[in-house]
């Protein structure tokens, strides 16, 4: 219980990162042992495989890739990038690691006591005959949501008062700047989910509110997918902001186009909020509104297009190093891609609707959220470790992690895009013969995958203890983090720097 006593934001980041990783193991169970399941043959009754995918989905999207960077590289880096001592609200980073606490093992109360099966969704109005432990498990969901928002409104107010004398909000390297716009994002869809999710438990208590019985079931729909979609959005733009950074630092070069890149993020913020109801083609939403949706959601092509020049930007005649974090941006860009044009079909009226339930849908999200999020994750991981721990890892495993996991997420998801595109649905427990191969190779890529994981998990912890020692800035990078030493300090820095334009041109 000390650990969560502690006010240093950088041990608050560690226990994050176990936290959260603890978690994606636990949510990776549930998908590993249904994809086992399948491949065997055997399948699993349709009432376990409902709560198996549901507990997958909440665990992987709300406890794991939303929070996974803000609450662990955000923690850690932000105030050692503004030329911070620590938060500015220290006693709330605190408040926010109990929260999530709080809400996991709610979660798991609900898991042990009723097992919820409507889904991820909680689409109504499955979830309101459901049965399951929903009350427990909304108010884990409640508490979750909090924690959202206290880490948002502890990063407004470090960026508005912390950083360094002389420091502009264009002078704050990229990563910051992707993690001060997620905040504001994550106390109004924090706050809205803590307020809709309680709403809905009311519902499945009284049988009464807003989402009760002979209500359109699109009224919940409209209003989860208003919350979750500017969700995905910031989880992607503070991974755009760690390869951004990490591109920077292995070209030993400042950021091409840095004003650029934040306008660019800021635009993505803003078509997040009006693209949620393309997530409704095909479930019944008027045809004239699902033209609108998909169009406006093609609008972010161009930001991300941007974004995209900058890193060819950055790269061109840098002094590349070609390391790990190297091979992970690799990855991130062409899994971030693939991702990228599955999302431009859903978007479309008529090939959507077909697509929509389907496992292209599941392989679409997977390549943002695997490939996109959680790799840029690996990214930062592998390029900030030293600065975490001191010491460096070996970089010839690392990279072939990094080359494991690219195949083998590959090899998972892409077979489930073109299943899904011969209309094979979500969440089938046994699948046609005819698909067999598909499905068999896709479980190939999951052993790779995990192969390539593990892998990358055991030699960043061999490195704390067997690793050589890290000079403070083994990259060459010119951000603030690298100018105290690896680990830093209680106090961050002896004497608290100045900032600067160095940053970007």
């Amino acid at each position: 219980m000390s650990n969560f006593s502690t006010l240093d934001h950088k041990k608050i980041a560690m226990m994050f990162l176990g936290w959260t990783m603890g978690m994606f193991l636990f949510g990776g169970i549930f998908a590993g042992y249904f994809k086992f399941m399948s491949y065997s043959g055997r399948g699993v009754d349709q009432a376990t495989l409902d709560q198996m995918l549901t507990y997958h989905g909440i665990i992987m999207v709300f406890m794991f890739l939303i929070p996974l960077i803000p609450s662990v590289l955000g923690y850690f880096l932000l105030p050692l990038q503004l030329g911070a001592r620590d938060m500015a609200l220290p006693r709330l980073s605190r408040c926010s690691l109990r929260f999530y606490a709080i809400g996991v093992i709610l979660l798991l109360g609900s898991l042990v006591t009723c097992p919820v099966g409507t889904g991820w969704t909680f689409t109504t109005p499955y979830s309101l005959i459901d049965g399951g432990a929903f009350t427990l498990l909304a108010v884990g969901l409640l508490f979750m949501a909090l924690s959202w928002v206290s880490t948002g409104i502890n990063f407004i107010v470090t960026v508005h008062h912390k950083r360094a004398k002389g420091m502009g909000y264009f002078d704050m390297p990229i990563l910051s700047w992707s993690l001060y716009l997620t905040s504001y994002v994550l106390v109004i869809c924090g706050l809205l989910l803590g307020i809709v999710i309680m709403y809905l438990a009311g519902a499945v208590a009284t049988g009464r509110g807003p989402f009760s019985g002979g209500v359109n079931p699109l009224n919940w729909q409209s209003y989860f997918w208003f919350i979750t979609t500017p969700a995905a959005y910031f989880a992607i733009i503070p991974a755009m902001g760690i390869i951004t950074e990490v591109i920077a630092g292995i070209s030993r070069k400042a950021v091409t186009g840095y004003r650029t890149v934040v306008g660019s993020m800021i635009a993505l913020l803003a078509v997040s909020f009006v693209t949620w109801g393309v997530h409704l083609i095909g479930f019944g939403q008027e045809a004239s509104l699902s033209f609108v949706f998909g169009a406006l959601s093609l609008l972010a092509v161009v930001p991300v297009s941007l974004i995209v020049y900058s890193w060819l930007a950055t790269l061109n005649r840098g002094a590349i190093f070609c390391g790990a974090p190297t091979t992970y941006v690799l990855a991130f860009l062409l899994n971030g891609g693939i991702g990228a044009m599955l999302g431009l079909f859903l978007t479309n009226m008529s090939v959507g609707s077909y697509l929509s339930a389907t496992l292209f849908t599941t392989a679409h999200l997977h390549y943002l959220m695997m490939g996109g999020v959680f790799g840029s994750m690996l990214a930062g991981l592998h390029f900030w470790w030293p600065k975490f721990t001191g010491r460096m890892y070996n970089q010839n495993i690392a990279r072939l992690g990094a080359v494991l996991y690219l195949v083998g997420l590959n090899l998972a998801f892409f077979p489930q895009v073109i299943m899904g595109a011969k209309g094979l649905a979500q969440g089938a427990h046994l699948v046609p013969v005819e698909l067999a191969g598909m499905q068999n190779l896709s479980f190939v890529g999951m052993a790779l995958l995990i192969a390539g994981l593990s892998m990358a998990v055991v030699n960043l912890m061999s490195s704390v203890t067997h690793g050589p020692l890290a000079s403070a800035n083994p990259w060459g990078a010119t951000t603030l983090e690298w100018k105290t030493d690896s680990p830093p300090p209680a106090n961050n820095f002896a004497e608290l720097p100045e900032g600067g334009d160095s940053y970007s041109f």
